[in-house]
């Protein structure tokens, strides 16, 4: 793992930033439980920190439970990070909106722009209703902020549904047969202080971003969304699988 950037673009401590990695890196195991920390001497090395910086770290994580420390014989991985089912990227569409039947979210602002879709996500409806929500699961719990969109057309026949319950899952109830596409990106990125907050995290923990476009028959975007993630409630997974390759001919014999 590379060394935790310290540049200016995020103003958080760097002990959180170095907290942040360690906490995603027990959640995706790559720390067992039961496994044993590097010392803090070659903790503040990987990350080129000081040893302080490190031990402050250590002292966050051991407030949450994650790790603890063994007198003479240093720290382990105490217990994993609370673990939720991440329908967010693990399901196409459409069982996508299946998934998300349980989730609500809560209106942070909202008004009527238009998406900052790209050309290849789709073309734009002619208005839309824009919302920056809380997303919450079936625990009640915050696993991402999203500014989401919905075209006016789709929006305004259920406004209060839209309003509290997952936008895909109303959508596809409306409408399944016309919305054939789901056109999604996904980066990596970090918390600031107000996304932080909303998520329950520090400012610079690790986040997932992702990008998604439901399109219709037309091409023309019902719903467009860019959401920030808990990195901890990411799942991905994929197959890929070679061609056969093509039999060769047989030549028969000439009679």
């Amino acid at each position: 793992m590379p060394p935790v950037d310290p540049g200016t673009h995020d103003m958080s401590p760097l002990y959180h930033r170095i907290a942040g990695a360690l906490r995603s890196e027990i959640a995706t195991g790559q720390w067992l439980v039961g496994s044993k920390l590097p010392t803090i001497a070659a903790m503040a090395s990987r990350y080129n920190v000081a040893p302080t910086t490190v031990r402050e770290a250590f002292r966050l994580l051991t407030q949450e439970g994650l790790i603890r420390a063994r007198r003479g014989s240093g720290t382990y991985v105490n217990e994993l990070p609370l673990r939720r089912i991440a329908p967010v990227t693990q399901a196409g569409w459409p069982q996508l909106p299946e998934n998300l039947r349980q989730h609500r979210g809560q209106i942070l602002d909202a008004d009527d722009a238009l998406p900052p879709a790209l050309p290849h996500e789709g073309q734009l409806a002619p208005a839309y209703r824009r919302m920056r929500r809380i997303h919450l699961d079936e625990h009640s719990e915050p696993f991402r902020v999203v500014e989401l969109f919905v075209a006016r057309s789709y929006y305004d026949q259920a406004p209060k549904r839209f309003d509290t319950e997952m936008a895909l899952v109303v959508l596809e109830e409306l409408d399944a047969a016309h919305l054939v596409e789901m056109r999604q990106s996904f980066t990596l990125t970090i918390a600031d202080a107000e996304v932080a907050g909303h998520l329950g995290l520090h400012a610079g923990d690790p986040l997932g971003r992702l990008r998604r476009s439901l399109v219709d028959s037309s091409g023309v975007v019902a719903y467009f969304s860019i959401a920030l993630i808990r990195s901890d409630r990411i799942s991905l997974s994929w197959s890929m699988s070679r061609p056969k390759p093509l039999k060769p001919k047989s030549i028969g014999s000439k009679k």
